[in-house]
Formats: structure tokens, sequence, C-alpha cells
């Protein structure tokens, strides 16, 4: 038996289930991209933590470091409430 489209029932079957698979295949891609991003997220916060935690130990040991580290503070890009934070904090 031939449909619309000069093929048989068998092949347009195939063709629904590969189409089904091949949606299965971009929701599964998708669920993986979103699962690395997270996990890329994740480790750029502890990166941040553990770097900033040096940081911080260190200067509360050396002055000239704490120096430093202010000096590069002030130059840096922030946002208003950043400069407010660090400001309260003594960092600017």
């Amino acid at each position: 038996m031939r449909d619309n489209n000069g093929t048989n029932g068998i092949n347009s079957g195939r063709i629904a289930a590969l189409k089904e698979r091949e949606r299965q295949i971009r929701a599964a891609i998708a669920a993986e991209t979103v699962k690395r991003r997270k996990r890329e997220f994740k480790e750029l916060e502890k990166l941040k933590t553990v770097i900033g935690g040096a940081l911080l130990a260190t200067a509360a040991d050396d002055q000239v470091f704490a120096l430093h580290l202010k000096e590069r503070l002030q130059k840096a890009a922030f946002v208003e409430s950043d400069k407010t934070f660090l400001r309260s904090k003594g960092w600017l």
C-alpha cells in the first residue's frame, strides 16, 4: 500500500520512529547542556570562594599585600552596591 508521498506505510513508520528518536536525542542534549552549565557555574563559584579566601588570608597576614589588593579593588569595575559593600568592610 502506498501513501500520498509515494512511499509505503513501512517507510513512513520508520521515518516517524527516527524523528521521535531525533526528538529524544535533542532533548537529552539540551538536558546535558543545562547540567554542564550548572556544574560550570558551581565550579566557578567555588573557585571564587577558594581564591577569595586565600587573598583575604594573605591580606590579613601581610599589610603590603593588603594595600596592593585595595589598590586593585579601587581600579576594578564594580556595580555601586558592590562598592558600597566593599567600603563598609574597609576595602575601598
